[in-house]
């Protein structure tokens, strides 16, 4: 998959990065931070963080107002979108194949 995910997004981890924020975004209020997604999907945070900023410039992550400097980054998570919903479908196929 990471093969794929690289020759189709130019990033080895997006692919891994996305299952892992739909595993975490049932409750979309909630948010996600690099150090959960990091965690679900088996990575470390240094190579889950450029994913995070790249999905956050496509606007499908939206960065929560943080509560203290030095707190976590939640972000909340536009499943409502149909380009989350494309993105989501085409790294479930490029795991499956």
């Amino acid at each position: 998959m990471r093969t794929r995910s690289s020759a189709v997004f130019g990033n080895r981890y997006v692919a891994d990065v996305v299952a892992a924020i739909v595993g975490l975004a049932a409750e979309p209020e909630i948010g996600v931070t690099v150090r959960m997604i990091a965690q679900r999907a088996g990575l470390t945070d240094n190579l889950v963080r450029p994913v995070v900023k790249r999905l956050v410039e496509a606007g499908l992550l939206v960065p929560h107002q943080q509560l203290r400097p030095r707190g976590p980054s939640y972000h909340r998570v536009r499943i409502d979108l149909p380009l989350w919903q494309a993105l989501e479908q085409t790294c479930r196929f490029l795991g499956n194949q």
